[in-house]
């Protein structure tokens, strides 16, 4: 009997996992859906991460480090800018 009971509350755990996880799928999917190109999206995520590393260093007290690491998200913001444009003004094959 203690097996029954086991194996549906862990079923029932399984099953909400798979709605939460299937949610989150959905949530990110729509996130990059204002990307037309992979390239551009991966780009402004890697800007996202650099900004993040940036305020990390800042928190540090490391203000040259945290001044490096926000150009390069910079540079990183200013190229997915540019493949996003290419991509929505010219055709391309991806």
């Amino acid at each position: 009997m203690k097996n029954f009971v086991l194996l549906a509350c862990l079923s029932v755990a399984l099953v909400c996992a798979n709605n939460a996880s299937a949610h989150d799928r959905h949530h990110s999917n729509s996130e990059a859906a204002e990307f037309h190109c992979y390239k551009a999206w991966k780009k402004d995520w890697k800007s996202d991460k650099k900004e993040v590393k940036a305020h990390k260093k800042m928190c540090q007290d490391r203000p040259f480090a945290a001044a490096r690491k926000h150009r390069k998200a910079h540079k990183k913001a200013w190229k997915s800018e540019m493949k996003e444009h290419n991509h929505t003004h010219y055709y391309h094959w991806y």
